[in-house]
């Protein structure tokens, strides 16, 4: 789950969909090229929050998922509503939709993930059979757009369409 404790309440979400991306590994990956201004915070500790602006429009919220040194970074992709969301089912299908929700800026970047007022929390495990795997959205790069790094909890209204 995706929780936020903010002065305005408790915004709450479980992730249905993510994709994961490998660092220098991986010519998808924002860390391919080694760090920068704006990537270095994939090259720190796991569990901190990496926040990218994309296409004008959108803040879209990847976790780091590596040791120090090594980048790699879980991208947050759908959700379904929990709390202080509304009740629209699709309403966080999409990582902007998502980021837009959690109110999400640039400035998130390096947050700890685990004990801040925005935090990830165990949900209700999901069963391995319920979980569909699939190409990450959007990858054209020959080398890593048939990887089957989209992970996506079937049936869920959350998913990306």
């Amino acid at each position: 789950m995706l929780v936020y404790d903010s002065p305005a309440g408790r915004r709450a979400a479980r992730l249905v969909e993510v994709e994961a991306y490998l660092g220098q590994r991986d010519p998808a990956s924002h860390a391919f090229r080694g760090p920068t201004p704006r990537t270095s915070v994939m090259f720190e500790r796991p569990g901190v929050a990496y926040v990218y602006f994309i296409y004008g429009n959108h803040h879209c919220m990847n976790v780091v998922a590596h040791l120090p040194g090594v980048a790699g970074a879980v991208l947050l992709r759908g959700a379904e509503p929990l709390a202080g969301l509304g009740d629209d089912p699709r309403a966080l299908a999409g990582p902007g939709r998502l980021g837009r929700a959690f109110g999400l800026t640039v400035s998130n970047t390096g947050m700890d993930l685990v004990r801040s007022a925005l935090h990830l929390r165990a949900g209700e495990p999901v069963a391995s059979r319920a979980v569909a795997r699939s190409m990450r959205i959007g990858i054209a790069d020959s080398a890593t757009s048939e990887k089957l790094w989209r992970f996506a909890v079937r049936g869920s209204p959350g998913v990306t369409r």
